[in-house]
């Protein structure tokens, strides 16, 4: 074996070393595994030890990581859930890059940067890291909760913005209509190769998945997943956009497949490996000799990118999507920096639009916010509830129904779900109230003359204010995996006779709701609210004759 293998192979072995040593004492600190990758990172890397002889060699390898996380999270959005997805979640994606990015680029030109060098770095500031949020979203078992899918939205969006932001950049000391007329070819480009993979992969895909299974060789069944995720990715790299969206794509086509939960097996091995690889390069990428001379600027660098960062996303969220609590916590976990900012900035300095000083600088204040986007996360999470109870559900404002009402159903949250469940109970005849945490929800819902009411759903005092011990059954339909299982465990212990339907995100968070003591489940993807009424009704229609109103039906009072 040459040197140059030689040192290739020490390097890994220093890697992997690494590696299992950082992941294991912070799962012992129980720090999560990205903060135990980017630490070592860090310490093998040029900052401390400098154990490694060439840094960049592996990230164009660990950049796959990113590839293969993006497919994972694909296979999980079959086109049908994202049908679903609200529209909304896109918009809230724009207007967050489009916020952040004209704030920090203000600042910057207050600051005395020139126009070029201010919108460079507000824009690659503005982007948020997919890689960490979408691990910590998965590890937490929140990413098809309502909060999951707005920072998937955002991220999404995010993500498409790339391919523009890399055309945009060069063109950033040209004229205003140079600049709209590469950003608009950037577009179209995108909207071509996106129709084109979409459109090949849904005819070609499946025989030729089915080709190749009929082999029953696991190697080659392996190797054109390899293909299909790579050649995705090419193909979104060459339109300018990034190849993690690529991958994105093929993962959306291949969840429609049969072949979605043998695939992810294959996956699994590459995509863990290459994502710790990426955390450790970003970790490798922090030059500490700036920090003793410059200490105090990259200090205020990063806590105001943080705030500010965090400010635009927690009030765009809470005025467009998500209760104060949620949006908090969705404002803490993607104020980062992101991979992508890497890139953009790499791309400045190339184009003479920062100093080596400054693109140093904001590598480090990026590196640095997303090391610390764990702790921001368990912060946003301990803060949450208390923000909740101060703005969600105060003690005096508990939902005041009309009195008298029994034997009713009553629907635990009323978003697009719960709204169809109630459709359906009213069209059969059935009472019902329902409870929702989102007051925009509840506004139109309100105004339509349905008796929802404000509440956290998920909290047992604001079900007993709903006539839980008179009511005939539960729907629970609200967003959080997590407080599905525990709202029926809760329910089931106190009134073990109640009938209990829960929406479920997937089979496994089926058979926990079952365990606890749902008797219905209905997992996604599916029409939820109608096989959900169906089901509700079924249960229910002894005591009811075809064609007949339900003998449960008499009319709410307004209240």
């Amino acid at each position: 074996m040459d040197g140059a293998y030689f040192g290739i192979f020490i390097d890994t072995l220093v890697i992997l070393t690494a590696a299992v040593i950082g992941v294991s004492v912070a799962e012992r600190l129980k720090l999560g595994p990205i903060i135990g990758y980017l630490a070592a990172g860090l310490i093998v890397g040029p900052a401390f030890l400098d154990l490694i002889r060439d840094v960049h060699a592996p990230q164009a390898l660990a950049e796959l990581g990113i590839v293969f996380l993006l497919f994972t999270v694909g296979l999980e959005l079959p086109m049908e859930r994202l049908r679903q997805l609200p529209r909304g979640m896109f918009v809230l994606g724009a207007a967050q890059v489009l916020a952040t990015t004209a704030l920090l680029s203000a600042i910057c030109l207050w600051l005395g940067l020139d126009f070029p060098a201010s919108v460079a770095i507000g824009a690659a500031l503005s982007l948020s890291s997919t890689a960490i949020v979408l691990r910590l979203l998965s590890e937490r078992r929140e990413l098809h909760s309502r909060f999951g899918r707005g920072a998937l939205g955002i991220l999404m969006t995010q993500d498409l913005a790339v391919g523009p932001l890399l055309v945009l950049i060069p063109a950033l000391r040209g004229t205003p209509l140079a600049m709209a007329e590469a950003v608009g070819l950037s577009v179209i480009k995108a909207a071509v190769v996106t129709m084109l993979i979409l459109g090949i992969g849904r005819f070609a895909l499946r025989p030729l998945m089915n080709a190749v299974a009929a082999t029953h060789r696991s190697e080659i069944f392996a190797a054109l997943t390899l293909l299909i995720v790579l050649t995705a990715a090419a193909m979104t790299h060459w339109a300018g956009l990034s190849m993690a969206f690529g991958a994105l794509l093929a993962g959306m086509l291949l969840a429609d497949t049969a072949y979605r939960h043998q695939v992810a097996a294959e996956i699994e091995p590459f995509r863990g490996l290459l994502l710790g690889l990426f955390f450790m390069t970003v970790g490798m990428l922090l030059q500490t000799e700036l920090l003793p001379r410059q200490w105090l600027e990259i200090l205020l660098i990063l806590v105001g990118f943080l705030l500010l960062k965090g400010i635009v996303i927690f009030l765009l969220c809470w005025r467009l999507f998500l209760a104060p609590a949620g949006s908090m916590r969705l404002g803490l976990l993607l104020a980062q920096g992101g991979e992508f900012a890497f890139v953009l900035f790499a791309l400045s300095g190339r184009e003479e639009l920062l100093s080596p000083t400054l693109q140093q600088e904001l590598t480090i204040v990026v590196v640095l916010s997303m090391m610390a986007t764990p702790l921001l996360a368990l912060a946003g999470e301990r803060l949450a509830p208390g923000l909740a109870r101060r703005t969600e559900v105060p003690d005096d404002a508990l939902p005041r129904v009309p009195g008298g009402i029994e034997d009713h159903v009553i629907i635990a949250g009323f978003g697009r779900i719960g709204a169809a469940v109630a459709d359906r109970m009213t069209r059969a005849g059935v009472p019902w109230v329902a409870a929702d945490s989102d007051p925009n929800n509840v506004n139109r819902a309100r105004r339509a003359g349905l008796a929802v009411y404000y509440g956290d759903a998920s909290r047992i005092e604001v079900m007993e204010a709903l006539g839980l011990a008179d009511a005939k059954a539960m729907v629970i339909a609200i967003n959080d995996a997590e407080k599905a299982v525990q709202l029926v465990a809760l329910v089931h212990y106190v009134l073990p006779e109640m009938l209990i339907l829960s929406r479920a995100f997937d089979d496994e968070h089926a058979a926990e709701l079952r365990k606890a003591g749902a008797a219905l489940t209905v997992p996604e993807p599916s029409s939820i609210g109608d096989t959900m009424a169906e089901s509700l009704l079924a249960a229910l229609a002894p005591s009811a004759q075809p064609g007949q109103p339900h003998p449960l039906a008499q009319r709410l009072e307004s209240p």
